[in-house]
């Protein structure tokens, strides 16, 4: 008596495209909800690091008094304009001049914050006598750079960038246009292009002009006979400097703010905010002069310092605020909190919320 044999039946075609089709409907749902989530997480982390940051700031301010200054700046261009209707700068070089002068700084808040972010080691490691290039300069001949491998201004503190828009400088893919000095010395080892250590957090120097967009980007730093005389003047965008009466921050050049200075109450003034990092152009045209950021964290001047004298997000001048987090930016204020701030927020009260003393009380954002 013959034996029936049963075969395993398989799918049939139309029964996996069906499964196939089902699947696809599946991902198309979950992964919008999924990228949400990760959004909302990075968005919870942004906040967190510049939580951190004004933290370590209300630390630094109970050890030494003052806030640390937005930029360190020693030295000025020797054609500078000290007439009373002039407008002096910092010499921008001062930071990249590859000669080994004692005098010469050009470092930025962020490295004053080191110690108070659990940077220590790092911030021992930087050599007070040089300026912020000659702290950058791989192959020194220091041992305690030899040995770690690094210099300390090329290092990446991750708490320095904003998980929505990156985890390092990113200099060969999404922010190749985004470098603060490529320098090559005769005499050194070249130190080639300098691609760690960026930064896309920036201290709030005011809601006015903070830089000439000349070479160099140089910081604006009136003398007092300049700030009285240009206070008498009509303000224009031509004048409108942060310096000015109304629009001073908390950290510009050589500042020294002490929590009692900023007049309009800490609830109401701008410590930091995310800083505008340009991505590159996909259009017809390049960008614009001023719509190439500057980067790193130890470089006092454009590569950390903003201004609220246009709303963020906007993307029009490498000084003002801007985020990767849709149409929001983020903002801590100088009370230790920090909260998004949607970029359709009125100037009037942006540009408030940027200076520590224009006696105007933003009522909510």
């Amino acid at each position: 008596m013959r034996q029936l044999r049963t075969r395993a039946r398989g799918f049939t075609l139309i029964e996996l495209l069906v499964v196939i089709a089902i699947i696809a409907i599946l991902v198309a749902i979950l992964l919008p909800a999924v990228q949400r989530a990760r959004e909302a997480a990075n968005r919870s982390r942004c906040l967190n690091n510049i939580k951190q940051m004004i933290l370590g700031m209300h630390n630094y301010h109970d050890s030494h008094g003052v806030f640390p200054p937005g930029v360190i700046s020693n030295r000025y261009p020797g054609s500078v304009d000290l007439t009373p209707n002039g407008f002096r700068t910092v010499d921008p070089t001062e930071a990249t001049d590859l000669n080994r002068n004692f005098a010469l700084h050009g470092t930025s808040w962020a490295l004053h914050l080191l110690p108070y972010i659990e940077q220590d080691n790092l911030y021992q490691m930087w050599r007070p006598y040089y300026n912020v290039i000659n702290n950058a300069e791989r192959g020194n001949n220091d041992a305690a750079w030899t040995k770690a491998g690094y210099a300390p201004a090329t290092f990446d503190i991750p708490a320095f960038y904003c998980p929505s828009r990156r985890n390092s400088m990113n200099r060969k893919t999404d922010f190749g246009h985004n470098i603060y000095i490529d320098s090559v010395s005769a005499n050194k080892v070249s130190t080639g292009p300098i691609g760690t250590g960026g930064i896309d957090y920036a201290g709030c120097a005011g809601s006015g002009i903070v830089f000439d967009g000349s070479v160099g980007r140089p910081a604006f730093d009136l003398t007092g006979d300049q700030v009285a005389f240009q206070n008498m003047q009509l303000r224009t965008l031509a004048n409108n400097f942060n310096q000015l009466s109304g629009n001073q921050g908390i950290f510009t050049v050589n500042s020294s703010v002490r929590m009692g200075d900023i007049k309009d109450g800490t609830t109401q003034t701008i410590m930091f905010a995310e800083a505008e990092r340009f991505f590159p152009w996909k259009g017809v045209a390049p960008r614009g002069p001023l719509q190439v950021a500057y980067d790193g964290w130890a470089w006092g001047g454009a590569a950390n310092l903003v201004s609220t004298l246009d709303g963020p997000n906007k993307m029009l001048n490498f000084q003002f605020a801007g985020s990767s987090h849709g149409d929001i930016c983020m903002v801590g204020l100088a009370d230790g909190s920090a909260r998004p701030v949607t970029q359709s927020i009125g100037l009037n009260v942006w540009q408030s919320l940027g200076n520590m003393s224009g006696g105007v009380t933003v009522q909510s954002f």
